[in-house]
């Protein structure tokens, strides 16, 4: 993204992602409504595939964006417009309590009004559990500051705590998640150093000397099934969904890797959830296809992208960016990436990564993207189309 702006979050390369708090006005909802939600919680969503965003910048905080969103003349919130046009999953993230000073502010308290006014709209919630304090991501994953000086077993413990009394306040206020992440982009595992793991030839962001990759992987698979006790504990006889993220999503050798690893360890997981970011040079979506067929057939589990994004390319000579870096370019690139995961075996969703720039106009109108489940069949001729041959003609 190419926005002057403060900086937050971690890119999958080590850079700092733009990022703004943005103001949303809570109008419109009279027209959309409500369903009824009980004291256990509103149900899981049902199958079938997933267009979505992540919206955690939406959540109230200190810091605040001009922006107005509006469609027909009308403001609205942001996601309520997404989901008249079909994007009915909303990612929101949580960072542990106290959130660190320099992160925005994406604690629970802040997101559950958020989950709240999406249920009740129809949409669905994948809660992104980032087990730290502030961002969490292939570069970044930071012990939170309440938890610093617990040696692994307590912390282990921890984990489990923290999970079960994130959803058992989910399920309390009537916002059972209907998917959990158990940590952000854990590629290079979780809660560095003691559960922090060396992806095979990797030069940077790798666990201190000297490495014991049995005991590191024991602890990374031992935080993992504490975080998923805890949320199938506290959830009751309607569970939600887990999904295990990386930032491999065109890449099967390193997602072979680690799967791998949590099928040795019998971790009890629901969705292959990954990262796929042309602009980070995160390979095509032919590599995005064939590591969907293999993981298929290697784990037999769903598969979402639950984060990407299009905008100005982070790398230098990117011969990932394929499409235009404008509107109608990144209207293309949502069209073929939506075909391509929804026609790989266990497609489930796609999900575009904090969409408050991208996807809207100057004015705060949707921009072309918004509408791309409307033309799905139209925007499958090359050369515009990037798609994988396999994938052509819809």
């Amino acid at each position: 993204m190419n926005i002057p702006i403060l900086t937050c979050g971690a890119t999958a390369t080590g850079h700092r992602r733009p990022l703004a708090k943005f103001h949303s006005i809570l109008a419109g909802l009279i027209a959309l409504a409500p369903l009824a939600l009980t004291a256990e919680g509103s149900q899981p969503a049902a199958p079938g595939f997933f267009l979505g965003a992540d919206v955690s910048l939406l959540g109230p905080g200190p810091l605040q964006s001009p922006r107005v969103y509006r469609e027909n003349g009308r403001t609205d919130e942001e996601w309520a417009i997404l989901l008249r046009h079909g994007w009915t999953a909303f990612r929101l993230r949580v960072f542990v309590s106290p959130v660190r000073s320099e992160s925005p502010n994406s604690s629970l308290e802040n997101m559950i009004p958020l989950a709240k006014r999406i249920k009740a709209a129809g949409g669905s919630v994948l809660l992104c559990l980032h087990l730290s304090d502030g961002w969490a991501d292939p570069q970044h994953q930071l012990i939170p500051g309440a938890w610093e000086g617990l040696d692994f077993p307590a912390l282990e413990k921890q984990v489990e705590a923290y999970t079960h009394d994130t959803i058992a306040r989910m399920k309390d206020a009537g916002v059972m998640p209907d998917w959990v992440q158990v940590g952000n982009e854990i590629t290079r595992g979780t809660l560095w150093p003691l559960a922090q793991v060396k992806v095979p030839g990797s030069t940077e962001h790798n666990p201190p000397e000297p490495y014991d990759d049995a005991q590191q992987w024991d602890r990374l698979t031992r935080v993992l099934k504490a975080g998923i006790r805890g949320v199938k504990s506290a959830a009751g006889s309607n569970p939600p969904r887990i999904a295990i993220h990386i930032d491999k999503g065109a890449n099967w050798e390193v997602t072979r890797w680690f799967f791998d690893h949590l099928t040795a360890a019998q971790v009890d997981y629901d969705i292959i959830a990954q990262s796929f970011y042309p602009p980070w040079h995160h390979g095509t979506l032919e590599g995005l296809r064939q590591n969907m067929h293999q993981c298929a057939e290697r784990y037999g589990k769903d598969f979402m992208v639950v984060e990407t994004g299009y905008g100005r390319s982070a790398v230098p000579d990117n011969p990932d960016m394929r499409w235009p870096q404008t509107p109608a370019g990144r209207l293309q690139f949502m069209a073929d990436l939506v075909n391509t995961v929804k026609k790989a075996p266990r497609g489930t969703a796609v999900m575009y990564w904090q969409p408050e720039w991208d996807l809207w106009n100057e004015d705060g109108t949707p921009g072309p993207a918004v509408s791309v489940l409307d033309q799905l069949q139209t925007l499958t001729q090359r050369p515009a189309s990037q798609a994988p041959v396999e994938v052509q003609p819809y």
